[in-house]
């Protein structure tokens, strides 16, 4: 009875690995999905003042001095004038792309640039200044798919330059999914 079993067992695990085609294409047509956002180390690596920008991706939030510090995942960090709680007002947005995470102490903030660690001086808020990196200081992740997602998702394309996230869309027959 356990020899029958066992044969039928692997007969059905045969011809069932048969019938998974991995390589051949697939045509699905349109689904949403995902694709990776690209840039180049030079644009990563640069550190830019800009007007206030909407929150979409929040992250830590910091006090200090009467403003307010809030990471936007991926984008770098929001600054707010929280002199009257009532009415807090957006100053300015600090983009550090590749960032995750913030931390003050006293009147330097660190963030992390993708895999540097950046010490940033705010004792001036209109003059924030790059004041130490710390380069390579977090392994590189080399990203294959989106971490936390499930569905479809455009293949990744290491020529393309270096990932810093992923945006929704609409994708045509893609070939990658998880």
């Amino acid at each position: 009875m356990k020899i029958h079993f066992i044969f039928i067992l692997l007969l059905f695990s045969i011809t069932s690995c048969e019938l998974i085609r991995v390589n051949e294409p697939v045509s699905i047509g349109e689904v949403e999905g995902v694709k990776p956002i690209y840039t180049t180390l030079e644009t990563l690596t640069a550190i830019e003042t800009l007007p206030p920008q909407p929150i979409q991706n929040l992250g830590k939030i910091y006090y200090k001095d009467s403003l307010i510090y809030v990471n936007e995942r991926n984008q770098g960090f929001h600054i707010i004038d929280n002199t009257n709680p009532a009415n807090p007002i957006p100053i300015q947005f600090i983009r550090v792309l590749g960032s995750e995470d913030i931390a003050i102490k006293g009147n330097a903030l660190y963030v992390d640039n993708l895999t540097d660690l950046v010490v940033l001086d705010i004792t001036d808020r209109t003059n924030i200044k790059e004041v130490k990196r710390i380069p390579n200081l977090y392994p590189e992740v080399q990203q294959t798919h989106p971490v936390g997602y499930s569905g479809y998702f455009e293949c990744v394309d290491p020529s393309k330059g270096i990932i810093i996230g992923w945006e929704s869309t609409t994708l045509v027959d893609p070939t990658c999914w998880r």
